[in-house]
């Protein structure tokens, strides 16, 4: 008990000083951009604000992206609305975590000394540091079922997931027929959000995938290597919805005479149309390829002879994205406490091998949540 004290009293003795260390970029390049830096530990701005000390994050795909500038018209948009400045740099990237209080606004739900978990909107400054300041709405009690290296990634997948679940119709609906495709961080989220539906779903996903599926409470595993592979993900249907965890895309909606009513996916053209073309024309430019992705499915249906989806509907292509939502981290919350939410986790990183963990998962394929701990101690200090 004396040593808990002691360490909660050095943390916040070290929150008071102003400083901490952060993993940081001053421009946009590769992986190779990151620096583990001294930075200033940011102050409360708003009422319902809280200062966090960072136990575990996650890395993402959408990390490695921003560091690379995806984005950045709109996130620097996002940034001058809501500051009147627009600074990106130096950024930190880091949309999840989970930690302990150490101050917390007047308005605040959260209080000093509670252990938490949240999430950070991407025109925020991330959580890929010692400490991070956070909303009401981004934030929550974190469950005691979920160690800190397991809540520490559970949110950012959770939470995109949840929009994907939500798009395809199942924000409230129960019952009915999914084929999710892809059994990445968002795919094992989204699995076990549709089987708390009582959905029936039907995963495509590489062969060694397949069991941890079935496990989870899919209803058949398909092996996407499978020369049968494309046969049947036809002939599992009709799908009330097809959700997209794989990245292949809305025009992907098209590829096969499948029958569906919605196919939704979480890779969306937008962001990438904005940086290239600027905000108006690259608003255009995705809408038009919304419609593009909608009308080939319908062709691509027509010719099949089975131009609608399950009870008539007139199947349409939708885009998902990652949304802090205060709704949805409480009931991950409940399904994390009943036992129905899990994280898997493929590595975990020493906060002070950060670039090692971005280097992974630039090189896709992970199998699990890439985690930095934030309370491993530090490196030994080689005797010259």
């Amino acid at each position: 008990m004396l040593g808990q004290q002691l360490r909660v009293a050095a943390s916040h003795a070290e929150a008071c000083t102003g400083r901490m260390r952060a993993w940081r970029i001053h421009a946009y390049g590769p992986t190779t951009e990151l620096r583990l830096e001294e930075a200033r530990v940011p102050p409360l701005r708003a009422p319902d604000e809280i200062l966090v000390r960072v136990h575990a994050s996650s890395v993402n795909p959408i990390d490695v992206a921003m560091i690379g500038g995806y984005g950045s018209k709109i996130l620097n948009t996002l940034r001058t609305i809501e500051s009147g400045e627009g600074i990106e740099f130096p950024l930190i990237a880091g949309r999840d975590f989970v930690g302990e209080v150490q101050r917390a606004g007047v308005g605040a739900k959260l209080k000093r000394g509670e252990r938490i978990w949240g999430v950070i909107p991407p025109h925020r400054q991330g959580a890929h540091s010692e400490y991070v300041v956070v909303k009401n709405s981004w934030s929550g009690k974190a469950p005691s079922t979920l160690s800190d290296i397991s809540a520490g990634g559970a949110l950012y997948t959770g939470l995109t997931a949840a929009s994907a679940v939500r798009g395809a119709g199942y924000g409230q609906r129960r019952g009915g027929r999914v084929l999710l495709l892809g059994l990445g961080g968002v795919g094992h989220a989204a699995l076990q959000l549709l089987v708390y539906r009582q959905v029936q779903v039907v995963v495509g996903c590489a062969g060694e995938l397949c069991e941890r599926a079935m496990t989870l409470g899919a209803s058949r595993a398909l092996d996407r290597h499978a020369p049968d592979y494309d046969k049947l993900l036809e002939e599992c249907g009709p799908y009330d919805a097809i959700i997209d965890c794989a990245g292949l895309g809305g025009w992907e909606a098209g590829a096969r005479r499948w029958s569906f009513s919605r196919y939704v996916t979480l890779s969306s053209p937008l962001l990438r149309d904005t940086d290239a073309r600027g905000l108006p024309l690259g608003l255009a430019a995705a809408a038009c390829q919304l419609a593009g992705q909608t009308a080939r499915a319908l062709a691509a249906r027509g010719a099949g002879g089975a131009a609608r989806g399950p009870g008539g509907a007139v199947p349409h292509v939708r885009w998902a994205y990652f949304m802090p939502n205060a709704d949805d981290i409480e009931m991950l919350r409940r399904l994390s406490e009943s036992g129905e939410y899990t994280v898997a986790v493929e590595q975990v990183y020493p906060w002070w091998e950060g670039l090692a963990a971005y280097e992974r998962m630039a090189r896709g394929s992970a199998r699990g949540k890439l985690i930095l701990d934030f309370k491993a101690p530090p490196p030994p200090v080689a005797n010259n």
